[in-house]
């Protein structure tokens, strides 16, 4: 039997944690990254191969082609096919227009949207192959943001969000489009308010997170195991007919 082999960015907490460990089996290799959460990559890293999971850990900016083409290595030295792309890094910038520079919204996109874009190119041989060896080609799933259609959060405007993710999510509907008759499927889960693990998110007031309750109609904080199960779900063969779609999992937050 032939392993199921992933690519997850953003791995070293939150959501990416939580995919990872959702797709954590004995018949799993994962090629895990983050920029810089060593320690936490390695604590997820443990969890997955104590599951039975073979895994490989990548640091590094992914705005840097020096990251990309170490994973693109990594992957070629393993296998001739790869099951699933999760496109997850990313982070956000609390910075409207008057704070925001140049470089600061370039980051974004290099981080988000190019390195994205990158990822795809270099790892679509590898989504095709794995057709031949399990009767379907692999799938994408990118994880944007509903910073991505809510443009006014509270008392901020985050341009730098808003537009790497909408980039984002145009970019992973154009690449369907073009695969779909070759079987690869990409979708696009666009969280809301999910509950942060990340060693350097600072912790909100209570009256911050009320505020935040206070928008969602489900008045409650999303949890990354939530948004995991469905990548998962993406990822597998009942959603083999779900290709270029948006689904957001938000508790109701646009609404």
């Amino acid at each position: 039997m032939k392993p199921n082999i992933y690519i997850i960015t953003g791995a070293g907490s939150g959501i990416g944690a939580a995919i990872s460990l959702q797709l954590a089996t004995k018949h799993s290799v994962l090629i895990l990254h983050t920029k810089q959460n060593k320690a936490g990559l390695a604590e997820v890293a443990k969890a997955c191969e104590n599951k039975g999971a073979t895994v490989h850990c990548h640091f590094g900016d992914l705005a840097n082609e020096q990251t990309i083409q170490a994973i693109k290595t990594t992957l070629s030295n393993l296998t001739s096919h790869l099951s699933g792309l999760i496109c997850n890094a990313g982070f956000p910038v609390w910075r409207n227009f008057d704070e925001l520079d140049e470089q600061g919204l370039l980051h974004s996109y290099q981080v988000i949207v190019q390195a994205s874009f990158n990822l795809l190119t270099q790892t679509t041989p590898w989504l095709l192959k794995t057709k031949d060896i399990t009767g379907q080609a692999g799938k994408v799933v990118a994880v944007s943001s509903f910073l991505a259609h809510k443009f006014i959060v509270g008392s901020s405007i985050v341009p730098a969000c808003s537009v790497a993710k909408a980039a984002l999510e145009s970019l992973i509907k154009s690449y369907a489009g073009q695969y779909a008759s070759q079987g690869i499927t990409a979708n696009i889960i666009v969280p809301g308010y999910i509950k942060k693990n990340s060693p350097d998110h600072q912790p909100l007031s209570e009256q911050s997170i009320q505020n935040i309750l206070n928008r969602i109609p489900a008045s409650r904080l999303g949890q990354p195991d939530e948004v995991a199960d469905l990548c998962h779900f993406l990822l597998s063969d009942k959603a083999q007919y779900i290709t270029g779609q948006l689904i957001h999992i938000d508790g109701g937050l646009l609404l």
